[in-house]
């Protein structure tokens, strides 16, 4: 399977923030379901502080089949979450609870209360987001 670029970059962005802002647990993911049936998330054994969009995991939200990558050992535990919720995105939060939203961008807002665009400028203007963007993409 083909992992999709933007997605994976929003994963990984959302995922860098977190960490930056220490609001992300230290072995947390973001996860965020593309589609109607397949979660991207951090693949097993991957920093949250340098993942890159290379480093995402695809699985089936319906079975938790295996798509993409190597999905961590707590993959059921968004899976779940999100099935549960009805929800898009989820993260683990350093408190270890799973905070959903509609998008991954709303999970970072209610995380950290603060907008997408504030926490994005912050991560960016710290250094957290060096290489979280593809290779030739305006961002990077």
């Amino acid at each position: 399977m083909l992992i999709r670029e933007d997605p994976a970059t929003e994963v990984t962005v959302a995922t860098r923030i977190l960490a930056h802002a220490g609001a992300l647990a230290p072995d947390g993911r973001v996860a965020a379901l593309v589609g109607t049936e397949v979660v991207y998330l951090a693949a097993r054994g991957i920093s949250p502080h340098t993942m890159t969009p290379y480093d995402v995991a695809a699985v089936r939200l319906s079975d938790a089949s295996v798509l993409a990558g190597e999905p961590p050992e707590d993959v059921a535990r968004y899976l779940e979450a999100l099935r549960r919720t009805g929800s898009r995105a989820a993260a683990r939060a350093g408190d270890g609870t799973i905070v959903t939203a509609s998008t991954v961008r709303a999970c970072v807002a209610a995380m950290l209360r603060s907008s997408w665009e504030e926490a994005e400028t912050a991560a960016r203007s710290s250094g957290a987001l060096v290489g979280a963007y593809p290779l030739g993409s305006q961002e990077y």
